[in-house]
């Protein structure tokens, strides 16, 4: 089975760059057979990057309205993104947009999971805020286990 992990983001927009703060933690501690990679320009790009792949997990930040830190793991293979996480992202079309369109075009892998940490701040030039920066490294420890397991 191939498998890629896929943090989304901008770093230069604070708590938009939770993606790739997961990418970068997990680069190197994953088996072999695990692709990660960093997506910083507009999501429609994963069709692209998970083109290979039986299985993808996505980082993105969030804009629910939910408390900053907020982790939900969502399983895009079973169904539609909830509502909530559609337009919620500082890029043109998000993350659920993405997912959407490549399960419209028959390209979505088999197994797609979709971690959300929502943001607090999102202006350029901030930093990643404390209870992003937790909530990243849970969710990387996460990714680990599930990986590691088998899952």
């Amino acid at each position: 089975m191939t498998t890629c992990v896929v943090g989304v983001g901008n770093e230069l927009r604070g708590d938009d760059g939770v993606g790739l703060v997961v990418a970068r933690a997990l680069e190197g501690t994953l088996p072999k057979d695990v692709r990660v990679l960093e997506c910083e320009g507009e999501p429609v790009s994963l069709l692209a990057a998970w083109e290979d792949c039986d299985r993808t997990i996505v980082v993105d930040a969030t804009q629910s309205g939910a408390q900053p830190g907020t982790i939900r793991r969502i399983a895009a293979h079973d169904g539609p993104l909830p509502p909530e996480l559609s337009r919620s992202s500082t890029h043109l079309l998000g993350v659920a947009e993405a997912v959407e369109l490549a399960r419209a075009l028959g390209r979505l892998p088999g197994r797609a999971i979709v971690y959300g940490i929502e943001g607090a701040g999102f202006e350029t030039g901030a930093e990643i805020s404390e209870p992003v920066a937790t909530a990243a490294a849970l969710v990387a420890a996460s990714i680990r286990r599930e990986l590691e397991s088998g899952r």
